[in-house]
């Protein structure tokens, strides 16, 4: 059959007779909620096919299929966007970086566009009758009527809200909204609070540092209020608290705190113009031995190059970890806390040191075992999403490690997040546009 040939419909909507044709339509019109589903482990349902048969048969057949082609590709930008992967970064991520990216996401990549292909020449549901198109297009506009009209209601941030996708509405703020706002405001040096900002601007510093920057945490004023309580409860002296501003994914974070300079992805940035003004940099110049940690793969956003070409030398991924026990999730690596814990026992034998690590295991989506792993801080806090109680898990598993080595003697710890979940990006649960920061002692006296 002519992809662009006309077709005839029943106007009766009839489940008895050609039931394979409207089962094979279903399995077609859920399949995006299903690659969905599968990327971000859970369950998610995208509306917006639903609303192709109804529409198809009252525009040029042409017209139809270009319609579906474009939405294909508006599909595929919101996917990687939930990944905090934007348009602008695309040279860097596809050229720089897909050899060390997740396989789930790279062959759900894949696996949608191939089958879609597939779609567009298929069309099962042009043998479906009339009324069964109307019914469908019922379905799929109550649910992005529903998903559309929560925030009014108060329940911007319901877990049914952001289980329904609409990819069209999501990509144009990705494309237009985000970027008119953001880029201008988030390039260059930033005097704003960042680790560096704070090491530079100390009267002096302990022997030990340990800057650990949180996947995906994000708090609020209160909240965070009560995480500081329960750090001073348990050995942590908080110097300092709050939050500052973030902007794209986890390696812009990286470089936000390790040298305040925010980046843009949108071609190799050239490291070497300012990390010779980084920490690493700074505490090799006062002596400090510098040594950086990731539970996760060396060669994803080419990190192990990246962390060279900014000062740190001696570095430890997941292939040289492999005496750690390892957590599930999309990105499968060392546990954070056996992370943790090890980077605390390396710096124990030292003299001068500056320890940086990079969690990994609260990074969405959060597998479910992970929310089942006892934390002996923040029980007592209610949290707005998974990887919020994971990230949480982190912090708390380095204060308990460095309270309980006193033969450390005087150390400060620094922690904050790379950004914000991204399921819950700017939600107004979570402080707007920025990640929390704490500054705090251990084994320091006098």
């Amino acid at each position: 059959m002519n992809v662009f040939s006309a077709y005839k419909e029943s106007p009766h909507f009839s489940f008895l007779s050609g039931k394979a044709v409207y089962i094979r339509c279903l399995l077609w019109l859920l399949l995006p909620s299903v690659i969905w589903s599968f990327v971000f482990g859970g369950f998610y349902f995208c509306a917006e096919p639903f609303v192709f048969p109804f529409i198809e048969k009252r525009l040029n057949p042409k017209v139809s299929f270009g319609l579906k082609i474009l939405w294909i590709f508006v599909f595929l930008i919101a996917m990687l966007a939930s990944w905090n992967i934007y348009p602008a970064a695309y040279n860097f991520y596809f050229l720089i970086l897909m050899g060390g990216a997740p396989l789930q996401v790279v062959f759900a990549c894949c696996i949608f566009v191939f089958l879609m292909c597939i779609f567009l020449f298929s069309a099962p549901y042009r043998e479906t009758s009339a009324g069964f198109k109307k019914s469908i297009l019922v379905i799929g506009g109550c649910f992005i009527f529903m998903k559309f009209m929560m925030p009014v209601l108060g329940q911007s941030d319901g877990m049914i809200r952001r289980n329904i996708i609409a990819s069209s509405p999501f990509v144009f703020k990705v494309l237009v909204l985000d970027a008119q706002s953001k880029d201008n405001k988030f390039l260059g040096p930033t005097n704003a609070p960042t680790f560096l900002n704070h090491l530079t601007s100390a009267r002096e510093v302990p022997a030990k540092i340990v800057l650990m920057v949180v996947e995906s945490w994000g708090e609020s004023q209160a909240s965070l209020s009560e995480v500081k309580k329960n750090i001073a409860q348990n050995g942590g002296n908080i110097i300092e608290a709050g939050f500052t501003d973030y902007h794209g994914s986890t390696l812009q974070g990286e470089v936000r705190e390790l040298c305040s300079q925010y980046i843009k992805l949108d071609a190799r940035p050239n490291f070497s113009s300012f990390s010779g003004d980084c920490a690493p940099a700074y505490m090799k110049k006062k002596g400090y031995e510098v040594l950086g940690l990731h539970g996760y793969l060396q060669m994803f956003y080419a990190r192990k190059s990246v962390w060279k070409e900014l000062g740190i030398d001696n570095s430890y991924f997941r292939t040289d970890l492999n005496q750690l026990k390892t957590c599930p999730g999309r990105f499968s690596g060392v546990c954070d806390e056996e992370l943790i814990r090890y980077g605390v026992d390396l710096i124990a034998g030292k003299d001068k040191v500056f320890l940086y690590m990079l969690s990994l295991s609260s990074h969405e989506p959060v597998a479910s075992s992970m929310l089942h792993m006892s934390t002996q801080y923040f029980q007592n806090i209610s949290a707005v999403n998974e990887s919020q109680i994971v990230a949480r898990n982190a912090v708390g598993t380095l204060v308990a490690a460095l309270s309980n080595k006193p033969q450390l003697g005087c150390t400060e710890a620094y922690v904050v997040g790379d950004h914000q979940p991204p399921s819950m990006g700017n939600s107004d649960q979570l402080q707007a546009h920025q990640v929390p920061y704490i500054r705090m002692s251990f084994n320091c006296h006098g």
